[in-house]
């Protein structure tokens, strides 16, 4: 590997705008090329982003892959295109940071973690909250046991989701706002809470399209903590989302959007007590974003904080809401999350 980690580009909308931002900002990395099958979309890129003008440019990511043959590809397309494209990249043994959802169902999920494994390459998932104090400081919390189990969660996720272009289209996005934006939610709640979803029951309202855009979820998990999820796509602000774990001996709640100047807040309220904020000083964040340590873990020097088991066990659940609907019954995820 050269001294710098070189990294490509799948995809050139307003997602992957930012995320070649700032990789140009990591001093271990460069750009080395961008890869759409819209020219407009990468004319934005080099016509807006200093530094971009002078980069190569694809249609085809498999051409671009063998022709620039990068470290790590940084991959932001329609959903249901992931798993082509990342199994295409691990095989030729490139690094992968996929934005989420991973995939659109489990078994492509487990497909992935194959190739991953087999070829020994990273695979990181693009879940950015993984990366903020607030949450980090929760899940050590509540795998510490210091308030004793959980015996219930209510979250919700509500945004002002357009499901604009492909992400209204089934075959291309897997699904609406639950797969979009809401997985974001399914991975916050099980990764911080260790908890394993075990049975779900759900009702949507696709409000005239093709793709859900409301959810009304609850869930078991193993050991028998019970949840409630609502994922809404029509609210008037840009994003909110929140959550109450429920231990034997306090509520611990996250409010607040992780967009703009509204952060994250979080409350403890013990038996007994009145709710106490946590300070935002108390609450450290990973010493770095998903790309960074995205480069990083291709020079051997951090763990993945958002490996590809979170994205099946987001998938694995995200099965089990859709399975619910068509039988419009309870439905039992998958046993396994491996």
């Amino acid at each position: 590997m050269a001294e710098r980690v070189r990294i490509a580009f799948i995809g050139c909308g307003a997602n992957s705008r930012g995320h070649i931002r700032s990789v140009m900002s990591i001093p271990e990395a460069e750009v080395v090329a961008i890869c759409d099958v819209n020219p407009a979309a990468m004319n934005d890129i080099t016509d807006k982003i200093p530094g971009a003008a002078s980069l190569p440019c694809f249609s085809d990511y498999r051409v671009m892959i063998d022709t620039i043959k990068p470290d790590g590809v940084v991959i932001s397309i329609p959903h249901a295109l992931h798993e082509e494209t990342v199994a295409h990249a691990l095989a030729a043994g490139v690094h992968v940071e996929v934005e989420k959802p991973m995939v659109v169902n489990a078994e492509q999920a487990r497909r992935l973690i194959e190739l991953r494994d087999r070829y020994r390459r990273v695979l990181l998932v693009g879940y950015q909250r993984h990366y903020l104090g607030p949450y980090r400081w929760v899940r050590d919390v509540l795998s510490s046991g210091l308030y004793g189990p959980i015996h219930f969660i209510e979250c919700w996720l509500a945004q002002d989701w357009k499901g604009a272009g492909w992400r209204s289209v089934r075959a291309l996005s897997g699904g609406g706002e639950l797969a979009d934006s809401g997985s974001h939610l399914v991975d916050a709640v099980f990764w911080m809470s260790g908890l394993v979803p075990e049975e779900v029951f759900a009702l949507i309202d696709c409000r005239g399209r093709e793709v859900d855009v409301l959810s009304a979820i609850t869930f078991r998990c193993e050991g028998g903590a019970l949840g409630t999820m609502a994922i809404v796509g029509e609210h008037p602000i840009r994003m909110d989302e929140g959550m109450h774990f429920w231990c034997r001996d306090a509520c611990i709640t996250v409010e607040g959007s992780v967009w703009g100047a509204r952060q994250p807040r979080v409350t403890v309220q013990r038996k007994g007590e009145d709710p106490q904020a946590v300070l935002p000083e108390d609450m450290k964040a990973f010493p770095g974003s998903k790309d960074q340590n995205f480069v990083r873990a291709i020079q051997g020097g951090e763990e993945v904080q958002a490996p590809a088991e979170c994205g099946l066990v987001a998938a694995l659940f995200t099965d089990a809401v859709y399975a619910s609907v068509d039988a419009g019954q309870p439905v039992r995820v998958q046993a396994s999350t491996r």
